[in-house]
């Protein structure tokens, strides 16, 4: 989801008028690298998105931009599509577009890349339950964005949480929790991110859940109630009003 939402903020503006007005015929007069890998991220954040056409044409996009020597772009596209199959719960698809797009990024010189691939495989891998499959690639991944200088703190951030994440699914809860804790300092020590509420009730829930599992009862009953103080009156919005279930369930389970 990454490199989506960096490739839609890049195409606002004039670069979008670049695109032809009507999608039908896209597929059909679009031959270009970039054009493709746009439709495909215009198709992705619509209201009425078809997943199965962006994925389409993001698998169109990597071929032509290959043909066209562009491989960084070609990698782009792979992780892209990887993304959106994991949206589409199609994990093993993902998995395919993610070690195609690995292949190719331990060729380019561009690391920020050769991260994204590895954190996409890893996710790929985890959700399909290849835990230590998926840690192994979350770490490589986390190792190039904490020595790149240009790697964005978001990217790293997601990666921290999905090395998390893995870890709870494995029921190792106390290197589960101490990478939530990681993740969530970096939260607050990064402007651009620590203002995000959603992120951050994200994250507490997820920290609460470590420390039940942990028998810390009370100081995931914090946690929750954080969330709830943080998310009140916000239920209109699809994402708060899950977070605020999510907190809701593990504060009655606590009881």
């Amino acid at each position: 989801m990454l490199l989506i939402a960096t490739i839609a903020r890049n195409f606002k503006g004039k670069n979008m008028k670049k695109i032809l007005p009507f999608l039908a015929p896209i597929c059909l007069f679009a031959n270009s690298c970039d054009e493709l890998v746009q439709e495909s991220v215009r198709e992705f954040y619509k209201s009425d998105r078809n997943l199965a056409r962006a994925i389409n044409l993001a698998e169109q996009a990597t071929d032509v931009c290959l043909k066209e020597g562009n491989t960084e772009q070609a990698i782009t596209s792979l992780i892209n599509g990887a993304s959106m199959c994991m949206v589409n719960k199609e994990p093993q698809k993902a998995l395919e577009l993610s070690q195609r797009a690995l292949e190719l990024a331990a060729n380019v010189s561009d690391k920020l890349l050769l991260a994204r691939s590895y954190h996409s495989l890893g996710a790929a891998q985890k959700a399909l339950g290849r835990y230590d499959e998926a840690l192994a690639n979350f770490q490589e991944a986390l190792k190039i964005y904490d020595n790149a200088p240009n790697a964005p703190m978001n990217d790293e951030l997601i990666c921290i949480k999905g090395i998390a994440s893995a870890y709870y699914l494995k029921n190792d809860f106390d290197k589960a929790h101490e990478n939530h804790l990681l993740a969530l300092n970096l939260l607050d020590i990064t402007p651009e991110l620590s203002g995000n509420e959603l992120v951050r009730s994200e994250l507490l829930v997820e920290l609460a859940n470590d420390l039940a599992k942990l028998n810390q009862k009370d100081e995931a009953t914090q946690n929750y109630k954080k969330v709830l103080e943080i998310l009140n009156g916000k239920e209109q919005n699809p994402r708060a009003r899950d977070l605020l279930e999510r907190a809701n369930k593990g504060l009655n389970g606590l009881n």
